[in-house]
Formats: C-alpha cells, structure tokens, sequence
C-alpha cells in the first residue's frame, strides 16, 4: 500500500483527520451499544469474569481502594487478602433484578452483570505492601466497595477473608 492510498501522500499535504477517522471508526464498532443486541442477560461472555473499574490512593496511613459495583449485594462479594502476592482479591457475582419473564423484555444490554474478579497488586514485586491483614475493612455503600488496607511497618500474614459491612 503506498502512503497516497493511506491518506497522507507528502504531495497532496498530511490529513490526519483520515487517521483519526479510522482508529474512531473501529473503537465506534466495538462498542457495546453499537452492536446487535441479542437479549443475554449479561454482558459478560459466557464463563467469562468482567473487571471492575476501581480507584486506589496510597496514603500514609492505607491504602483505600473504591471499586464500583453498582446493583451488587455484600453477599454476593468477597475480599480476601494475600500477604504473599501483596495483593488484594475481590470476587463477586452482580446480578440484573428481576424475574425470568421481566428479564426477557430486555431491550438494551449495556450494564455489566455477571461474575468479575479484580485483583490489586498494594506495594510492588521489589517492595511489597506490608499490611496489617486483621485492620482490613470493607464497605458497600451506594455501588462502591470501599476497602481500606492499613499499613504496616514488617509481618507476614496468610490470606485473609474479609467481612463486608
């Protein structure tokens, strides 16, 4: 292909709202609510975790991370923490309300329900997070997970489960 056919010959001036228009056209086409909606009742690929969006600020004092979950219950989630990998786990499943006969009206498909997993590395491989692991709290409140894992200077602790408030 020569560079005139990519819409940037030197003879005719660059145009890079021809490359531009490409790279937005194939994000256009993979996005969500630019495809067939086939009635799943989720948007998760069968067998398939989604990953949760999450914010973490290091403070201090802790790490507090907010992950959004919105329309999930504390009995459907679960925080765990190991010391070994100095990494936090939250795993879940959220599930869309309603009955079979409601869930079949389903005329758009955008939210993510189904089972996630979101795994956070706290500290790096060369200098691990070192963690008080009974401090360890969670919160749901409003679709967000609140964790707050609180510092410690040395310890090593195994993995622990974490009760959601």
């Amino acid at each position: 292909m020569r560079a005139s056919d990519r819409g940037y010959d030197r003879g005719a001036g660059f145009d890079p709202s021809s490359i531009f228009a490409s790279i937005f056209d194939a994000f256009a086409a993979e996005h969500p609510s630019n495809k067939d909606n086939n009635n799943d009742t989720t948007t998760a690929k069968d067998n398939e975790d989604f990953i949760p969006e999450a914010d973490i600020f290091d403070t201090p004092s802790s790490y507090i991370v907010h992950i959004s979950l919105p329309g999930a219950k504390k009995e459907d989630v679960g925080v765990n923490w190991d010391a070994e990998k100095s990494e936090l786990s939250v795993a879940g499943v959220i599930y869309r309300p309603g009955d079979e006969e409601f869930l079949k009206t389903l005329a758009m498909n955008e939210r993510k329900v189904g089972p996630f997993e979101r795994k956070i590395r706290l500290g790096t491989r060369a200098n691990p997070a070192h963690v008080d692991a009974d401090g360890i709290t969670a919160k749901l409140e409003d679709g967000v997970l609140r964790v707050e894992v609180r510092k410690e200077d040395e310890g090593f602790v195994e993995i622990k489960k974490v009760d959601i408030e």
